[in-house]
């Protein structure tokens, strides 16, 4: 198997890993690494590299001791919370492997200042040490390696799971969208007003946008505001001097991306409660203004004074609230005014 280099670094090393991962190949560099610490320690041959090959045989010692360990002893009594009787276990394992190891080093050992000491009961003692050692170190490496290894799996769970709320809200946005917009339509049908091509082609349009351009995740900003002003039209076509609309964007951030349709929620709250039949004379104002690193969106509307509190808000402020807390966590203030004459929110968004 071989690596694309054109892929990004990111996606070259995940595949490392993966390979690494499936040939065992980690651990054979943490034996070679563990080697080469051990032979600067202790000098078996003549020169470094003797001394390194003579290394190998105790490490591959260490190495059956270390696995015996990791995978029979860990899993059969570890695990199974037999404390005692795994530390017993685990001292006998060292202590029937130790004695083999001081014979395997006295017939490797020729380095003539340390092979006199070979047979002593301190170097013995060294060897216990050196294999409580290796097994200490090997399931240190292996708890990390596991903690780490549950943390990305978490990680990844939780983006399954955002992922999957925001799908979810989407598609309670789009349907209720799509109802309200065709309802639009019907009523200027029945009428046989001019204006009925005009905002089927706008609703053509913002469906295409929703189709089209929302499925990827976020996108660019202006093409953000400027179907929210075609559903804007819409609604003017709809309502035609029932109410008075005042709407002023400024443009955002070159090339800056926002989640699709976080703000139809707040317009279509306005038309609805601004276009209320008690009202005389309803209103509507959206103002957009570009902050330092965000952007601040302000949508006000008439109310009737009879309109309770939880109607002003409703289903689709809910839902706006999860999608927030969602995708902009700590980066987003959204602020709720109510009075017996106007509704206002503002959302502040920082990129």
């Amino acid at each position: 198997m071989s690596f694309d280099l054109h892929k990004p670094l990111p996606t070259i090393i995940k595949e490392a890993e993966s390979i690494a991962s499936r040939f065992k190949l980690h651990h054979v560099f943490f034996w070679v690494i563990y080697t080469i610490i051990n032979t600067f320690f202790i000098r078996m041959g003549n020169n470094w590299s003797d001394s390194l090959l003579r290394q190998f045989p105790i490490m591959t010692s260490h190495a059956l001791v270390v696995y015996f360990n990791m995978y029979y002893l860990v899993p059969k009594l570890l695990l199974h919370r037999q404390y005692f009787i795994y530390l017993i276990a685990c001292l006998l394992l060292i202590g029937s492997a130790a004695f083999p190891i001081s014979m395997l080093s006295h017939a490797l050992i020729i380095n003539a200042g340390i092979k006199g000491a070979v047979w002593s009961y301190f170097f013995l003692f060294l060897i216990f040490l050196s294999l409580l050692f290796s097994i200490i170190l090997s399931m240190t490496i292996k708890l990390l390696k596991d903690y780490y290894g549950e943390q990305e799996h978490k990680k990844e769970m939780q983006q399954i799971q955002l992922q999957t709320e925001l799908k979810y809200l989407k598609i309670q946005i789009n349907p209720h969208f799509l109802f309200n917009s065709l309802n639009n339509v019907y009523a200027l049908t029945l009428k046989k007003s001019e204006l009925a091509p005009q905002m089927i082609l706008r609703l053509s349009n913002i469906l295409r946008y929703i189709l089209e351009e929302t499925s990827n995740g976020k996108v660019y900003f202006y093409e953000e505001l400027k179907h929210l002003a075609d559903f804007v039209e819409m609604e003017k076509m709809r309502l035609d001097s029932r109410v008075t609309v005042v709407m002023t964007m400024e443009n955002p951030i070159k090339n800056s991306q926002i989640e699709p349709m976080l703000y139809l929620t707040l317009v279509e709250n306005a038309f609805k409660h601004g276009a209320q039949v008690q009202l005389d004379e309803g209103w509507v104002k959206i103002v957009g203004t570009c902050l330092e690193n965000g952007y601040r969106f302000l949508v006000e509307n008439s109310v009737h004074s009879d309109t309770s509190r939880s109607e002003k808000g409703g289903i689709g402020l809910i839902n706006l609230e999860k999608r927030l807390n969602l995708s902009y966590p700590n980066k987003h203030v959204l602020t709720v005014e109510n009075s017996d004459s106007k509704y206002s929110v503002t959302l502040d968004i920082i990129f």
